[in-house]
């Protein structure tokens, strides 16, 4: 069976059990988040392109999706964890002594 054929293949079954858990709310999941990682696609197509073994294009393949995953997982951290500069402002705006 060919490459494509297995790609597209878990793309499709990968979507219908999202959407099934979501609808049933067994997890809560948002599919506008979901497509911040759309250059994952572009990955994937081309690890499927290239004249390796199916297996090792498997390998990789999950590789790159376990990579995307905590790349994403740590970019929302980041922005969690950053100094707002507009919450000290208005810090400082409160603790200024009126003259």
């Amino acid at each position: 069976m060919k490459s494509r054929n297995w790609f597209l293949g878990i793309v499709f079954v990968a979507i219908g059990v999202l959407a099934l858990l979501a609808s049933l709310d067994v997890i809560d999941f948002c599919w506008a988040v979901a497509l911040r990682l759309w250059p994952m696609v572009f990955i994937f197509v081309g690890i499927a392109m290239l004249p390796f073994k199916d297996w090792l294009k498997a390998v990789l393949m999950l590789a790159a999706l376990a990579i995307g995953v905590l790349l994403y997982h740590y970019e929302d951290n980041r922005h969690e964890s950053r100094w707002l500069f507009s919450q000290s402002v208005g810090k400082a705006k409160a603790e200024m002594p009126v003259v």
